[in-house]
């Protein structure tokens, strides 16, 4: 009896322990604003108040880690300015692996009531925690809705983040 309870509590405490580099990160506040931002963009209530890290059973960063070049915005005339390098890359790729789901009301406390509870009709999405990289200038998240799937450039603009481009991983 002694050993079968050694041997659960060896099992809890392996598997509830993560290693050094897949900890989770909590979010900033560079990426709260976005959040925010993205949130509040819609007069009607059209987000799901759960964040998503994962899509077509797979990890979103999965998606983006075969995304080589990245060039999520190849509709843009000047795509130079959004292109990532490798380091970039990796460093958005690390920081969607340690993202978890949050509940967007208590990330953002104000106002009150304002993301959908239950996923009904067609007019809804869920995303993930948005990423922004390059000193605040850009942000990338993830949004899926009930025919598509796909990730959203923004960019910083005189202090407010506009959408610049999308890269749609999946569409019915």
């Amino acid at each position: 009896m002694k050993k079968l309870l050694l041997l659960f509590i060896g099992l809890i405490i392996l598997f509830s322990h993560k290693p050094e580099n897949m900890e989770s990160k909590s979010i900033d506040e560079s990426e709260l604003q976005v959040l925010k931002e993205i949130v509040l963009a819609d007069t009607i209530p059209t987000v799901y108040y759960k964040t998503t890290v994962s899509d077509l059973n797979q990890p979103l960063s999965r998606h983006l880690f075969y995304l080589y070049d990245f060039d999520i915005c190849r509709a843009i005339m000047n795509v130079d300015n959004v292109k990532l390098e490798e380091e970039e890359r990796l460093y958005i790729v690390d920081r969607f692996t340690t993202m978890e789901s949050e509940n967007i009301n208590k990330l953002i406390r104000e106002p009150k009531n304002y993301t959908l509870k239950q996923r009904k009709g067609d007019h809804w999405y869920v995303i993930s925690l948005p990423v922004v990289f390059r000193d605040g200038k850009y942000a990338l998240y993830y949004s899926k809705g009930a025919y598509s799937g796909q990730f959203v450039l923004m960019e910083n603009i005189d202090g407010s983040w506009q959408d610049v481009c999308y890269y749609p991983v999946w569409q019915e």
